[in-house]
């Protein structure tokens, strides 16, 4: 009867990954996408800035 009314300390579920690996994944993954949408457009402002050259008004 003792045992039952010490209660024992719960322990934390160990996780697989720590907390800062989970924060990092997140953040490269955040990195990734953002890369994704905004470099087609940055070549695509380049490119168009290369070859079409903007002429001087008269």
């Amino acid at each position: 009867m003792s045992d039952l009314a010490t209660p024992s300390p719960v322990e934390l579920p160990k996780h697989i990954l720590d907390v800062w690996v989970i924060v990092l994944i997140i953040l490269a993954t955040i990195f990734v996408m953002t890369s994704m949408l905004l470099f087609p457009a940055v070549a695509v402002i380049i490119y168009r800035i290369r070859t079409h050259p903007i002429r001087s008004a008269r």
